[in-house]
């Protein structure tokens, strides 16, 4: 199954050649930028030596090439009809750190889900930045916290939704602001109407993906932290507490 990485507003698709041919940032006292090539490949290098393989990968760059958005489809095992991803994302201009972020790639819809909760890497581009390990530390986290998603996304499909409560849902995501307002109709369209038979039952992961399918018209520059906000909050909905009724039955028959 091949994935897309589309890029819209101020980005350009590149590929791993591409990347090797932007020009480095000058590094100050305070400052070390990472070149894309080298963030890539010593990302690549620490995966294979945990057994991990990216079968596929896909990049995009702003910014005048300052900026860097890729993921990775990787060789871990997932959940049917996705694999294992990452999302990363970085820039050589100060605007961001160097971030790594949990995921999984859904085939049915060619999406990518990032795990909202987890963020495996955050870190600025100061003077005492040791690459290599920040990124060891980071794929630690990956493996750990990727189980975790995984069975939140059993969850999601187990999570049965009536049509009210999926209406609610949608509208506690665009009034929280975690989408554009104007996207609404297109979930509703996606969920109630759902473009693929895989998620025709109605349940938190089919509403799940309504979001992110939507998500892929947003540009790289804010669909990731908007795919991270959905994330979190179907996150944290399956892991509420089960709510046990300790109604107490009064009698009230009058002798």
């Amino acid at each position: 199954m091949s994935s897309t990485l589309m890029s819209h507003v101020d980005t350009s698709l590149v590929t791993r050649k591409q990347l090797a041919n932007i020009a480095p940032v000058i590094a100050t006292p305070t400052f070390r930028p990472v070149p894309h090539i080298e963030l890539v490949e010593t990302l690549e290098s620490i995966l294979k030596k945990r057994s991990i393989n990216i079968v596929k990968e896909q990049f995009a760059i702003g910014g005048n090439g300052n900026r860097l958005f890729g993921t990775f489809d990787l060789d871990v095992n997932g959940v049917p009809d996705s694999c294992a991803s990452m999302g990363l994302r970085t820039a050589n201009d100060k605007s961001m750190s160097i971030q790594i972020i949990a995921g999984l790639r859904v085939f049915v819809c060619d999406n990518m889900v990032l795990n909202g909760d987890f963020i495996a890497l955050k870190r600025r581009h100061t003077s005492g930045l040791n690459l290599a390990d920040e990124l060891f530390g980071a794929v630690d986290k990956y493996e750990e916290h990727y189980a975790t998603l995984k069975g939140e996304v059993e969850n999601l499909k187990a999570h049965n939704l009536t049509d009210l409560e999926a209406k609610a849902m949608i509208e506690d995501v665009f009034m929280e602001r975690k989408m554009p307002l104007r996207l609404l109709p297109d979930v509703h369209r996606n969920y109630f109407n759902p473009p693929h038979a895989e998620f025709e039952p109605r349940t938190a992961w089919s509403l799940h993906n309504a979001f992110t399918e939507v998500a892929k018209v947003m540009p790289l520059t804010t669909r990731m932290d908007a795919t991270q906000a959905v994330g979190r909050f179907f996150g944290l909905m399956v892991k509420q507490p089960t709510v046990i009724d300790a109604t107490v039955k009064i009698d009230a028959t009058v002798n």
